[in-house]
């Protein structure tokens, strides 16, 4: 592991943030209060340590590449936030040769993250 990627992960609080859809609410408003979401916590001095996304959230690591969220994502990923996608919601979307940021999980993965760690749902 490189150092400044160490560094980041010193920032890494023992939270997990579980988010079940691509969006907080409906519609267009339910999109940008995602990207809002996620670029304040981008913004945080200390960081969740894992991400999980399920159902449709899958859809927000599986975005074209100039899709904002998808940047916010990686950035994430480069500060150490491991980012898991539910490996049953890629293949139920068709979805998984699609994934550009974090990997596949599967359910001993995610059980493990939600037991281990204080969590957040959206």
């Amino acid at each position: 592991m490189n150092l400044q990627k160490r560094q980041f992960m010193q920032n890494t609080l023992n939270k997990t943030v579980f988010i079940k859809s691509d969006k907080i609410g409906e519609g267009e408003l339910g999109l940008m209060l995602t990207k809002g979401f996620l670029t304040a916590m981008s913004q945080q001095e200390n960081l969740p340590e894992q991400i999980i996304l399920v159902n449709s959230a899958i859809l927000l690591a599986t975005a074209n590449e100039n899709d904002e969220v998808l940047a916010i994502l990686k950035d994430l990923e480069k500060k150490g936030v491991e980012i898991y996608s539910c490996g049953t919601c890629l293949d139920f979307y068709v979805k998984r040769d699609d994934l550009k940021v974090g990997k596949a999980g599967n359910a001993n993965d995610i059980i493990n993250a939600l037991l281990n760690t204080n969590t957040v749902s959206l």
